[in-house]
């Protein structure tokens, strides 16, 4: 079975070979090679860097929210992570004022501005991974107690001598 890569390359290759002249053939592979690189390089701007943060901002306060309503046993964890989602908040805002002051964007400074960013992104994921590990271990221990509690109910409606009186009946 042909992988997904694999069957992008076979439909490229199969396309590439239905434009009959070798030149064109060279000229289409270029123009879109030209169109990916421009486009790797709008994803690397900053302000559309700073757009992905925000978005994934918004999906980890959404997260530390319904953390805050499922885990009232681990309010602390949580709250450090709220904290630490704070701060990347304000170094994004502190981001876009740079972007917003910068009368030009040279090499250097769209270097800076990228790695900030990169960083600060790399940092709200962090901070969502823990709080997902909240969450899951608020989860598991919901699942131990109610293990534990129909235990409980099996032991108390299942007991040894049921089985025996159970046992006896089956042999009749």
């Amino acid at each position: 079975m042909a992988t997904i890569p694999q069957l992008q390359s076979s439909l490229l290759l199969a396309s590439l070979s239905l434009i009959p002249n070798n030149t064109l053939r060279y000229m289409a592979v270029g123009v879109v090679a030209g169109v990916g690189v421009l486009y790797a390089g709008h994803l690397g701007r900053p302000s559309v860097q700073l757009r992905y943060l925000q978005v994934v901002i918004k999906e980890t306060e959404d997260m530390i929210q319904e953390a805050k309503q499922l885990c009232s046993l681990d309010l602390l964890a949580i709250t450090e992570e709220s904290v630490k989602l704070l701060e990347v908040k304000r170094s994004a805002s502190i981001i876009q004022c740079h972007i917003l002051n910068l009368r030009t964007l040279d090499w250097k400074n769209y270097r800076l501005l990228s790695r900030d960013i990169r960083q600060s992104t790399e940092k709200v994921k962090e901070i969502a991974i823990a709080v997902q590990l909240i969450i899951e271990a608020e989860r598991q221990r919901k699942f131990t107690e109610d293990i534990k509690a129909t235990q409980v109910v099996l032991d108390h409606f299942v007991s040894p001598s049921m089985i025996l009186v159970l046992l006896k009946y089956d042999d009749n």
